[in-house]
């Protein structure tokens, strides 16, 4: 019986996801993002808004965006779209751009039907910026991974010979660690095989399929796990995939 996700796919069979094989990070962020209920939930809730909008005010670009902008319905407050650029008019944001913000994106919101809204160009991600930590007496880090490492800088000499010396430092641990297997290249291809079987999970469980069912289906995988997993992607951690080539 196939699945009843909304593209159809059966989480059984691993041919349905061969769509995936050669996505990137942007790519593989949308699939996570499609499938979280909270974002389908405000999309559903937007999207009805929007539609009234047209009914009363046009579709672009014959829209009357005069009568348009002036309906309160277009608007959210400013003080709930606390993330991203969006432009400011009033202590009101537009719900387009206050949807994308707090989800991570430009662009218009996709609807989580489409299968692939980044290569669609319906979607571009905002930039997602990498949280760094300091280290020092007031600072201390507890490095309990293989994806973390600390270096000490001495800011009593110049910082960019360090900073280079860093950066090289760093690329050969990176490298080292990959060859050994303690940690996944930086690529999406790297994490491919994981997200897809990820993919698969959610949408199974979105399925109905019950974790017994899950578990007889793949018996070397650690079920229970890889849905914990999956739904950390799927409710935030996506956004680090938009950093991978």
């Amino acid at each position: 019986m196939p699945g009843t996700f909304i593209d159809g796919l059966d989480w059984r069979d691993g041919e349905d996801y061969a769509f995936s094989a050669d996505f990137t990070g942007g790519q593989w962020a949308w699939q996570f993002l499609r499938r979280n209920p909270a974002y389908q939930a405000e999309w559903r809730a937007f999207i009805a808004i929007w539609r009234a909008l047209e009914r009363d005010y046009g579709r672009a670009p014959n829209r009357d965006f005069c009568q348009w902008k002036n309906d309160p319905r277009a608007w959210v407050p400013a003080s709930k779209c606390s993330e991203g650029d969006c432009r400011i008019d009033q202590e009101r944001v537009l719900i387009e751009c206050a949807l994308g913000a707090r989800w991570g994106f430009h662009k218009f919101p996709p609807d989580p039907a489409i299968r692939d809204a980044v290569g669609a160009g319906k979607l571009n991600w905002r930039e997602n910026a990498i949280e760094m930590q300091w280290v020092d007496g007031e600072h201390p880090l507890s490095i309990d991974d293989a994806a973390h490492v600390a270096l000490a800088f001495d800011l009593g000499l110049p910082l960019k010979a360090q900073i280079e010396q860093a950066k090289r430092l760093l690329q050969l641990e990176q490298r080292g660690r990959v060859r050994k297997g303690r940690i996944a290249a930086p690529r999406a291809a790297a994490h491919a095989d994981d997200w897809r079987r990820y993919l698969r999970l959610l949408d199974g469980r979105a399925d109905g399929a019950s974790l017994e069912e899950m578990k007889a289906h793949w018996p070397d995988v650690d079920v229970a796990g890889g849905l914990v997993e999956a739904d950390r992607l799927r409710d935030g951690g996506y956004r680090r995939m938009t950093l991978l080539p």
